[in-house]
């Protein structure tokens, strides 16, 4: 499976580089680089606050830390990223990355490090994610073409999903080989390579007529952000679906274990066959997405996919047998669910990049960012209660069967107003 991924990451970068843009390669090599190092040093974070603790809700509290005040900030941050120049938010937010993740080496190595400077650290960290995360989504239609939208964000997905297998595989035999502190400086040094790369990028500038006059107070931006999308239903429905995505794949990470465990006595090894199943559904489908434009049709590409999600729900709630025939069922069915995740994915940041003024992007971004990362949770929460008292199968179907009329009458209701101002 890791060879295969290898594979796909060589190919990939050769595409990449004989038909993207500079300034986009400039992007996505940073990202590349960041991420790694970052889904390095939360691996890294995570087992050493078990490890010195022996606690997992204090790990637990780290890992909330580094997701909930940039689940917070993102109802706000939107307003910063559309008022002032994005080129030095991403750059400096990097920068800044880089320079916390440098002190907390730096205090680890003189054996100053505690939890309660770790949870500081995390939060000040989610801070700038809060920041930088729709920020890039944001920048994507000022350097690419729109016609290329689709591929760009097929492009960025695939790093995206990538880094976080690569890391979380590298991550480990890292740790093993070098230990906790090299895996902190290396990830310190990636956020300040990303940002060395994002210092090469050339964005334009907003169109003058784009802000007549004096600029109003932030609070006013952020109230002028909610009206933009609230009048827009086009937008509403979108976010919606931002929600249904995100929340799908947080039943799904409960699904897995539970299913893992109840076909076979070897749950943890089937999990992670799953999780590889999952991962290179993703990866496979940003390739060929990146290939194969669905340009002018990311609407039916993105409704299908929610519709098709539900089906696969339906469908496995059936899957029944001995372990030889049902891990293969659940494998090719998780497989296709990351399929369907990034194709849904990469539509609706597609859509909302050619649905919005750019003037508003980084606040439409932002509050998509927030809603998705509340959904996750939310779904582990909810999943996990209801898995106590009923059968995954069951679960399984019930869900299926909401999701499926649901993707019908979001379609419907989702028109495309191409005659709507923008302005």
């Amino acid at each position: 499976m890791v060879l295969i991924q290898l594979v796909l990451i060589l190919f990939y970068w050769g595409l990449m580089l004989k038909m993207i843009n500079r300034n986009f390669f400039y992007l996505l090599a940073g990202q590349f680089i960041s991420q790694i190092g970052d889904k390095f040093h939360m691996i890294a974070l995570s087992f050493w606050v078990l490890k010195t603790t022996g606690s997992p809700l204090k790990m637990g509290s780290v890992l909330a830390a580094s997701l909930i005040p940039c689940l917070i900030l993102g109802f706000f941050s939107g307003a910063f990223i559309d008022r002032y120049n994005r080129k030095f938010i991403i750059v400096g937010t990097d920068l800044l990355r880089g320079l916390i993740i440098a002190l907390f080496a730096v205090l680890f190595y003189f054996k100053m490090m505690n939890f309660y400077v770790i949870l500081t650290m995390q939060v000040l960290l989610s801070v700038n994610a809060a920041f930088f995360d729709p920020a890039i989504p944001s920048v994507i239609p000022q350097i690419v073409d729109e016609k290329d939208l689709t591929a760009a964000n097929s492009r960025h997905q695939f790093v995206k999903g990538f880094s976080t297998i690569a890391g979380a595989f590298l991550g480990g035999i890292f740790i093993s080989a070098f230990g906790y502190l090299w895996v902190f400086v290396v990830n310190a040094v990636s956020f300040i390579l990303s940002a060395c790369f994002e210092c090469f990028i050339q964005i334009p500038h907003m169109p003058k007529d784009a802000r007549k006059g004096e600029l109003p107070g932030i609070l006013e931006d952020m109230k002028q952000g909610y009206r933009y999308i609230l009048s827009r239903r086009v937008l509403v429905v979108l976010l919606f679906m931002v929600m249904i995505i995100h929340f799908f794949v947080g039943s799904m990470e409960v699904f897995m274990p539970v299913i893992a465990h109840t076909i076979s006595e070897d749950g943890a090894k089937n999990l992670g066959f799953f999780q590889a199943a999952f991962g290179l559904g993703t990866i496979i489908t940003a390739v060929v997405l990146s290939i194969k434009s669905i340009s002018e049709k990311e609407k039916s590409t993105l409704f299908g996919s929610v519709f098709l999600i539900g089906l696969l729900f339906v469908f496995a709630s059936f899957f029944n047998g001995n372990e030889t025939i049902m891990i293969p069922l659940f494998l090719a069915m998780i497989f296709l669910f990351g399929c369907c995740i990034i194709c849904a994915g990469i539509s609706f940041r597609t859509l909302l990049q050619k649905s919005i003024d750019n003037n508003f992007a980084g606040r439409v971004f932002a509050v998509a960012g927030s809603i998705g990362n509340a959904s996750i949770p939310g779904a582990m929460i909810m999943y996990g209660i209801l898995l106590e008292k009923y059968d995954f199968q069951g679960l399984l179907m019930v869900s299926g069967l909401v999701l499926m009329p649901l993707s019908i009458i979001s379609f419907m209701l989702y028109k495309e107003r191409k005659h709507e101002s923008l302005t």
